[in-house]
Formats: structure tokens, C-alpha cells, sequence
């Protein structure tokens, strides 16, 4: 019998030799993604790169077309589009619904948990928040992006509105306003925007594209604006004009909503941490109080 120990030992990393042998010959047939005319990664999505990869050449062929044009739509929207291709974010899902899985399941290990229900229903939980994980990230983004496109909107509205009183044409205003204003989302898409004009598409296409990029009620009122003055022939100066005090408007109006909101979002923190602290001082010294009134 104490022969059987070295063999089983052997056998055993044996197995697993051969699993990372295998897994290295699968990682070694995947092609590299060619990344130079791409934004680069975040720091945490670079370190899940090769997995991503794999999943990606394992994935992106069995994909439909509606699948894909959704997840190009998020991805724009999220101003993510030049980060991940829609292949690579249903890699990125399939590598997070796994990890996440293998993580709960490490925890059940850990807590000295067994049983078949258990780590079906781990494995269940996690593929789901994992396969979520991604779409939450690019919400988060796209909130972010959203916020920082309202605050930047009145500024470059009126480097614009300057511009075109000046005696430039709208496609000059825009790049002026390129040119001039802070750097952000709202930069990058009127470049994208100079980028398509100038590559020979007509400017009222070129504020669609960007209109149906971003899905904001201010630029689609900016784009449009743009475009029925392309097609009437309107003068542009005192539009874009009201167009900036309403988005400068816009934008105290939502300052001031939040600052309202934060009373009430203080107030939670405020029951479950402050005043159990709070309480917890003046028990202690009204209890010292009433042992030297004798009372206990």
C-alpha cells in the first residue's frame, strides 16, 4: 500500500502538467490583437488581456449580427468604442462570469463548505454578476462621460457661437472650439466629427453619427439645430447663442438638484454611523452620572 501514495502523487501532477501543457498550446493558437489603432487598456482589463483574447477567438465567430450591433451601441455610448470591439466585450463577459465563479467557489472552499446544491447555486450567482460586470463598468463610464459632456457643453458652445460671428463657417467654429476648449469626451467627439467631415461625409450625416454616438437630448438638440439651419439657410449666431445659455441653464439646474439631494442621501449614514456613536458617548457619561447618584 505505500507504494500506492508515490504513484497517485505522480499521476496527479502528471494531470495537471498536461492541463498546463494544453492550456499553453490553446493560448499559443490564439493570434495576438492588434491594438495599435486603439485607446489603451485600463490597468485591471490589461492583466485579464490573454484570457480576453482566447474568449474573444473562441466567441467571436458564434456571434450574431444584433448581438454584436447592440454591444457596439454600448460601447459608443460609453465612449468605449475605441477600447474593446464588440467581440472582445463578449470575451470580456465570458472571462469575468468565470473568474467571478471560480472566486465564490474558492470562498465555499475556504468556509469549509460542501455540497452539490451549494456550488451549483455559486456557480449560478456568479456567472451571472460576472456576466453583469461589464455592462455595469460601461454604465459607469457613460454616466461619467454624460456628466462631463453637460459641463463642458456651454463652453464649447460658446467658442463655437464666437467663431461663426466671427465670420467662420460651422466647421470652423468647430474646430476652433477643438482647438480652444478642455480636453474630454466632448473634445474627442466634435474630432470625430471634423474627422468625418473632412473624409468626405456630409456634415448633416457627420452630426447624425454624432447625435446617435453619444444619445444625449442636448446634442441631438445641438446636431439638430445644426442641421435645419444647414437646410434653410437660418443664420447660426443667436441660435447657437440661446443654445448655450439654456445648456449653462441646464447645467445650474442640475447643480442645484443635487445639492438638494444630498441632505437626503447624507441622511443614511448619518442613522447607521453618527448618531449610534453619538448616543453611545452620552450613554456612557449619563451612566457614570447616575452611579455616583447611586442609582445602579
Amino acid at each position: 500500500m505505500n507504494w500506492m501514495l508515490p504513484v497517485l502523487a505522480v499521476v496527479v501532477v502528471g494531470c495537471v502538467g498536461l492541463g498546463f501543457w494544453a492550456v499553453y498550446g490553446l493560448m499559443r493558437e490564439v493570434p495576438k490583437a492588434d491594438r495599435h489603432y486603439q485607446d489603451p487598456l485600463p490597468f485591471g482589463l490589461r492583466l485579464l488581456w490573454p484570457l480576453v483574447n482566447a474568449a474573444t477567438h473562441a466567441l467571436g465567430p458564434r456571434l450574431a449580427p444584433d448581438k454584436l450591433e447592440k454591444a457596439h451601441r454600448e460601447l459608443q455610448t460609453a465612449g468605449q468604442d475605441f477600447v474593446l470591439s464588440p467581440e472582445q466585450l463578449y470575451g470580456l463577459r465570458a472571462v469575468s462570469a468565470a473568474l467571478v465563479a471560480l472566486f465564490f467557489w474558492l470562498v465555499l472552499r475556504l468556509l469549509d463548505k460542501h455540497g452539490l446544491l451549494l456550488y451549483l447555486l455559486a456557480l449560478l450567482m456568479g456567472v451571472a454578476l460576472g456576466w453583469l460586470y461589464p455592462s455595469l463598468w460601461l454604465g459607469e463610464r457613460r454616466n461619467k462621460r454624460r456628466r462631463l459632456v453637460i459641463k463642458d457643453m456651454p463652453i464649447y458652445l460658446d467658442f463655437i457661437t464666437m467663431s461663426v460671428e466671427a465670420g467662420l463657417n460651422i466647421t470652423g467654429g468647430i474646430e476652433q472650439a477643438t482647438q480652444k476648449g478642455p480636453p474630454g469626451p466632448l473634445q474627442q467627439e466634435f474630432t470625430r466629427l471634423l474627422r468625418d467631415v473632412r473624409s468626405g461625409l456630409p456634415r448633416a450625416e457627420a452630426l447624425k453619427r454624432m447625435s446617435e454616438r453619444m444619445e444625449m437630448a442636448q446634442i441631438s438638440s445641438f446636431t439638430g439645430t445644426l442641421i435645419q439651419a444647414d437646410r434653410v439657410g437660418a443664420s447660426l449666431g443667436p441660435t447657437l447663442r440661446a443654445q448655450s445659455a439654456q445648456r449653462r441653464e441646464e447645467r445650474f439646474l442640475r447643480a442645484e438638484k443635487l445639492a438638494l439631494e444630498a441632505p437626503v442621501k447624507m441622511m443614511l449614514p448619518l442613522v447607521m454611523f453618527f448618531f449610534p456613536l453619538i448616543f453611545l458617548v452620552l450613554g456612557y457619561f449619563i451612566y457614570l452620572r447616575m452611579r455616583q447618584e447611586g442609582i445602579f
